[in-house]
Order: C-alpha cells, then sequence, then structure tokens
C-alpha cells in the first residue's frame, strides 16, 4: 500500500478511504463489519462517515467494531467523520455555529466509542462567520479532541477564505477537502487543485464513478436495467446524454486490459492535488474492485488519452453541489 500525507499533515493515509456512508442502509451492520475487517486487511488504514449519514447509524456501526477491537485496532486507523446537517428538531441542531460544532463533536465522540476524530470535516459551507467555525475547530485541536480538521463540499474561494483566516490568526489550518471529483466530473481542477497545490491542502475524492455512470454498467445499445437508482428521471437522461464519452472511455479501459471502474480509479490516483479516494462499497466484492486499482498505472500517453475524451477542467455531468 503507497500511504500518502494527508494534506498537511504528518499522519499518512491510504490511497483508499472507505467510505462509511452504506453502512446502516445499503449494508446493515454483519455486512458492514465484513467489509471494515476485510479493508483493514487489505491495509485501508482511512475510514470516513459523517453524523448524518443514515441517521447517526453510521458512526455507531464503526463505533461499535472499533469498541470490539479494543485500541490495537483504533490506533491503526485515520477515522474521519464530520459536521453541518441537521441532527435535531431544534433550530440550532445544524451548521457550523461554535455552539453546534462543540454539541456535535461530542455526541459523535460517543457514538464512535473513541477519545478523538483524527480528521473533522466540515461537510458544507454555511453563513456563519467563518472566524466562528474555525476558532471552534482549533479549540477542539487544542482540548484534543480532534487532531485536524478540514472541510467538505468547499468551493475553492472558501477554502481559501478558510485558510488565509486561519493562518492570519494562528490558529490550526485545514489538511483536506472532499469535493465530488471524477474523470467526467473535472470541474475541480480548475480552481480548487492549483488551490490545494499552492497551499499544501489534498483532496478526498468523492464519487469517484460519478453516482455509478462509471460502473461500467452503462453501455451503448445495452438497454439500462430497472433499479431503483435508474428510475430517477435525471439519472437516465445524464446516462443517455453521455453514453458516447462512457462508451469511449469503457472502450480505452478495456483496451489496457481493465474494467471502467478501476479507470476511474486510477485516474484519480494519479492525480497530485489527492491524498485519496473515498470508496463507498456496499459489499467486499465492490471494495475489491477499487482496490485492483492500485497497481494500474497510467503512463503519460494514457493519461493524455483521457485527456482528449474529458479536457481538464471540464465537466460534461456536473450540475453543482
Amino acid at each position: 500500500m503507497d500511504y500518502r500525507p494527508l494534506g498537511r499533515a504528518g499522519v499518512k493515509i491510504s490511497p483508499l478511504c472507505l467510505g462509511n456512508m452504506n453502512f446502516g442502509g445499503g449494508a446493515d451492520e454483519g455486512v458492514s463489519r465484513s467489509i471494515m475487517d476485510h479493508a483493514l486487511d487489505k491495509g485501508i488504514n482511512f475510514f470516513d462517515t459523517a453524523n448524518v449519514y443514515q441517521k447517526q447509524e453510521s458512526e455507531k456501526i464503526l463505533g461499535r467494531w472499533l469498541h470490539d477491537g479494543g485500541a490495537r485496532r483504533r490506533d491503526k486507523l485515520v477515522i474521519a467523520t464530520k459536521v453541518f446537517g441537521k441532527v435535531g428538531d431544534e433550530v440550532n441542531d445544524r451548521g457550523l455555529s461554535r455552539r453546534h460544532i462543540q454539541l456535535a463533536c461530542e455526541q459523535s465522540l460517543k457514538r464512535l466509542q473513541t477519545d478523538r476524530i483524527d480528521l473533522y470535516q466540515c461537510h458544507h459551507w454555511d453563513d456563519v462567520r467563518i472566524e466562528e467555525t474555525i476558532r471552534s475547530m482549533d479549540d477542539l485541536v487544542r482540548a484534543g479532541k480532534i487532531v485536524y480538521w478540514g472541510t467538505s463540499n468547499f468551493k475553492a474561494w472558501q477554502l481559501t477564505e478558510a485558510t488565509l483566516k486561519a493562518e492570519s490568526q494562528g490558529f490550526v489550518v485545514p489538511v483536506s477537502e472532499q469535493c465530488p471529483y471524477s474523470m467526467i466530473n473535472r470541474h475541480v481542477e480548475n480552481e480548487l487543485a492549483p488551490f490545494c497545490m499552492k497551499f499544501g491542502v489534498r483532496m478526498l475524492p468523492w464519487s469517484p464513478l460519478n453516482r455509478g455512470i462509471l460502473s461500467g454498467l452503462y453501455r451503448k445499445g445495452k438497454p439500462i436495467e430497472n433499479t431503483p437508482r435508474n428510475q430517477a428521471e435525471a439519472f437516465r437522461n445524464s446516462v443517455s446524454k453521455h453514453i458516447d464519452l462512457i462508451e469511449s472511455l469503457a472502450i480505452f479501459a478495456s483496451e489496457l486490459g481493465r474494467p471502467l471502474p478501476q479507470l476511474a480509479y486510477a485516474f484519480l490516483l494519479h492525480q497530485p492535488h489527492v491524498a485519496s479516494i473515498i470508496t463507498g462499497p456496499r459489499t467486499v466484492a465492490h471494495l475489491d474492485e477499487a482496490l485492483a486499482a492500485l497497481d494500474l498505472k497510467l503512463d503519460a500517453e494514457a493519461l493524455k488519452k483521457i485527456d482528449e475524451l474529458v479536457p481538464p477542467g471540464s465537466a460534461p455531468d456536473y450540475v453543482g453541489w
């Protein structure tokens, strides 16, 4: 496993991050535990969840698994979770205010059954003054309740403001940005990637298969199966609109002797602004497919071919976030 620095942080993480979004939903607790066991056995040391995933059940499942493994298991891992989303009925049970961040952190620590969160991420931008948010994160670091903090779904100017204001006030700076990024959704390369390279922040791409469009299930001339995801009109329209591009990428992947999903992962792994890719398996087999991409090396000609099909910074399937 080729471990990488988590941005400015001194800690190193696996190039694949086990996303726990499906735990307690698409994957029940038994399956979730099997996936986590397998990930650990394969050298994945970076797990990501959020306090709103599956109505807190994702954090609870991870917490019970960590507890059962004791300190030896916990200390091997870099555990990430997030704060922002609505977690209660009160008006203040959401957002990035100092009050909510402190309360949400305590609640996540209890659900995760741990004494610290290794990477605490602001799940979305908020209209709260950024000074309040970064001071709250700094206080949590100094209290030992979190080790590092990062952002998620921040635009380049938002991450710039957070970083520069933290630096100017002597506060701990964000080390990572978790953003939507895939082989056909490259908009983050325009502004966010240059910022990351300049300031030592690293991306943690989510949806590397672009909502499943790069899963290899969608090919030209092949009927779209009637699954819950495929029933969404917007998704079906997106597949139909971009089927020629999807087909071209699938053909190129087959020329390399690999399925399309492995090419999608390998493309992101070759980007210098990427630290680790969030993979959200519902089965052990899904995780193995992502792991298989780790040994796919793309040379300059292969990367040039992808750039020809999807130019850098372009995003034919991007609809905003």
